[in-house]
């Protein structure tokens, strides 16, 4: 929600930053917050550059508008102040909103502190008395930000003619992050990027690995959770960032599969990101059909499942973009030639989860995120080789889902995905409606036992162990765990069905001991 449409609601966060800008204490809206208002998008993000002490004004400035004050930077006058807002269409129901102001000093001038910033359109400095003096509803008019601007790189100009274009050559041996982010912002605002400034980036990409790995892994989950994701991993991958951030991918260019592939490994994984996004109705794929998303199981139902966030960062729907994208990186490393010169990559998924490991837990991303898209990558293949004829059965299923856990929808989803980006424009439709009637049943028949399971046990551990001797202990749980899968499979449903499961199982081990004596 940008800061104009709630000033109605919130008059003394604008009287606020009216007095912020004195004759002591020069300030100036900058960057995103000014470009979002000359494009009429929303921001609730605004960069506010003072003259002088930058903490000090920003504590004020907290303290007036019962904010909360945080450094960022002390020894480079950075602070932040999170001011909680009242929405136009608030409701007792709806979340706090809040508007992030961050504050920055500079010494001399506001043109010296513009220089040192990255595109041009992120360059533009409004003081902050204009800024408050003329918001309204609709925003601040365009013809009152170029009157009132300090624009010396041409930001105004850009902005309008939708172009990234780097404020100096020096941009990106400065400050190597800004060259994930030219990208991102590039995808993210519908601009193209200047030819200079590309060529700055792709000259300048090598250094991708002096950014901190915190700083890469936020923008490229930026770029990864924007619709059609995959037209940006080929924008990266053209411009040489792609496999400078994942030096594991450069391996897979021109990596030959058998001929029921249509891309080599590198292209079939930026595919696998497509067809991912076409199938979960984010984007069109080049290829497809209306037909085809009619056989997709329960598409609307699982839009709850992928919107859910797995960190604060990154949402299931993003992370199995990213296991898209990894989940054939171990195919260089197993490629082995069989006595017919057909390839083969044995053992993939195994080795692939571990790559995926170490690449998430290089970028520094959290267990969580860890996990999820290594469960991917480990069973991408899983929902195809539950069963070799006809349909898994309700055991298959029932490991499949105690195994994968929360990643076993995103696994179907990636599988569906793997087989289109696989044949390509060579696809065949009786195939693909195999597919996703395989993943319909496993979904459906996962459906059907958690009714059965999920309202009780038949039994637990206490009642085992008193009604048959037994001690806690690791072949404990191995018991339950045969219980609850023999129920959901509708071998049993009663508690004295289940005990006399448990019997014959211990008796059936206590004879494998003897035997095996």
């Amino acid at each position: 929600m940008p800061l104009s449409a709630c000033t109605h609601s919130y008059v003394p966060l604008c009287q606020a930053l009216n007095r912020v800008d004195t004759a002591a204490h020069p300030a100036f809206v900058v960057g995103g917050f000014v470009r979002d208002s000359v494009l009429g998008q929303e921001s609730r993000d605004i960069d506010i550059a003072v003259q002088g002490d930058a903490l000090a004004v920003a504590r004020e400035f907290a303290q007036e508008v019962n904010g909360t004050f945080f450094v960022l930077k002390e020894q480079h006058s950075m602070a932040r102040v999170l001011v909680p807002v009242q929405s136009p269409t608030h409701t007792a129901e709806s979340q706090e909103i809040f508007v992030t102001i961050d504050f920055v000093g500079f010494d001399t001038d506001v043109e010296s502190d513009l220089a040192r910033r990255d595109f041009t359109i992120n360059s533009i400095a409004v003081p902050c008395s204009v800024i408050a003096a003329h918001m309204t509803e609709h925003g601040v008019a365009l013809p009152t930000i170029a009157r009132h601007a300090i624009d010396p790189f041409g930001g105004l100009d850009d902005v309008a003619a939708h172009c990234i274009r780097a404020t100096s050559s020096s941009v990106f041996s400065d400050d190597p992050g800004r060259l994930l982010r030219a990208v991102r912002l590039t995808l993210e605002l519908g601009f193209t990027m200047n030819p200079e400034t590309e060529a700055l980036v792709s000259q300048n990409a090598w250094r991708v690995s002096e950014v901190a790995a915190e700083r890469t892994r936020e923008e490229f989950l930026k770029l990864l959770a924007l619709p059609r994701a995959h037209d940006g991993l080929h924008y990266l991958d053209r411009i040489g960032l792609l496999t400078a951030i994942f030096p594991e991918l450069e391996l897979c260019r021109a990596v030959e599969q058998p001929m029921v592939h249509f891309w080599d490994v590198l292209e079939h994984s930026i595919q696998t990101v497509a067809t991912f996004e076409y199938i979960v109705g984010e984007s069109d794929w080049h290829h497809g059909n209306d037909e085809m998303l009619d056989y997709v199981f329960d598409s609307s139902g699982n839009h709850i499942y992928f919107e859910n966030m797995v960190s604060n960062e990154a949402s299931r729907l993003t992370l199995t973009k990213l296991a898209c994208l990894l989940h054939d990186v171990a195919k260089p490393a197993t490629k082995a030639l069989q006595d017919d010169g057909r390839a083969r990559f044995i053992g993939h998924s195994t080795e692939g989860a571990d790559v995926a490991r170490e690449i998430m837990q290089r970028l520094r991303f959290s267990s969580n995120e860890t996990t999820y898209v290594e469960t991917l990558v480990y069973n991408h293949l899983r929902p195809f080789q539950m069963s070799s004829e006809g349909l898994p059965s309700s055991r298959a299923v029932y490991r499949f889902f105690r195994d994968t856990k929360d990643a076993g929808i995103g696994t179907l989803y990636l599988a569906m995905a793997d087989y289109l980006a696989c044949r390509g424009p060579l696809f065949i439709m009786s195939e693909w409606h195999i597919v996703c009637d395989l993943t319909r049943f496993i979904a459906e028949e996962y459906g059907r036992q958690q009714t059965i399971t999920a309202p009780s046990k038949l039994v637990d551990g206490n009642e085992l162990m008193r009604t048959l001797g037994l001690k806690p202990g690791p072949s404990l749980g191995v018991l339950l765990e045969s219980i609850r899968e023999a129920h959901a499979a509708g071998a049993i449903s009663s508690k004295e069905e289940a005990l006399e499961l448990a019997r014959r199982t211990i008796k059936e081990e206590q004879g494998s001991e003897r035997t095996a004596k």
